[in-house]
């Protein structure tokens, strides 16, 4: 009998930073503890340490995770669609799909925003992840300017960025999505009206 084959250690720190999010999901920032995830992981206590120099190391692995699932989806959603617009609004509706509205995600998200607060590693990937997002909306604001209205693209990434985190929050207090919806059709709306 061929023994199991062995596990590459990219692989485990990945399987880490999932079972990091279960449990951020699960149980919350507050109530994480390495153990908690090397249990989730079906990993020994000495993984977590030897893949991760801190656990903030593994919680900004977990953020990354997170953040690379939410791309993943929206590269999903713009891959058939051909106009700029329509790839515009895939975009800021990727974020929106019942995956990413489910309770435990919210929890996980404001947990993770929260711990970037106080805790540098995590910051630094928060801001990392952001600037990223940040980056792709201004290639899809770009694609629909019209050279003229080139100046404004600026102006429109800073309000929908800032209208996307309190659709985010406003959803977490009243799971309204026609509000949530109305909201992110309101960025489109805006983004026509001062870039086209």
């Amino acid at each position: 009998m061929d023994p199991k084959p062995r596990q590459k250690s990219t692989d485990r720190k990945r399987d880490l930073a999932a079972a990091a999010l279960r449990c951020l999901q699960r149980d919350g920032y507050a109530a994480l503890t390495a153990r908690k995830i090397a249990a989730e992981a079906g990993m020994s206590l000495g993984h977590v340490s030897y893949h991760f120099a801190s656990m903030d190391a593994l919680m900004a692995a977990a953020y990354a995770l997170a953040s690379d699932t939410l791309r993943e989806a929206g590269s999903r959603l713009l891959a058939d669609k051909a106009s700029p617009l329509d790839r515009l609004e895939a975009f800021l509706l990727a974020g929106f799909t019942p995956d990413f509205l489910k309770p435990s995600h919210l929890r996980m998200r404001i947990d993770l925003w929260s711990a970037a607060l106080s805790h540098p590693a995590i910051a630094d990937t928060e801001r990392e992840l952001y600037d990223r997002y940040r980056a792709e909306l201004a290639t899809l604001l770009t694609a629909i300017a019209t050279p003229d209205k080139a100046p404004a693209i600026g102006p429109v990434q800073d309000m929908i960025m800032a209208a996307l985190d309190g659709i985010w929050l406003d959803w977490m207090r009243r799971r309204n999505e026609a509000s949530a919806q109305n909201a992110l059709m309101a960025c489109m709306d805006y983004a026509r009206l001062k870039l086209t």
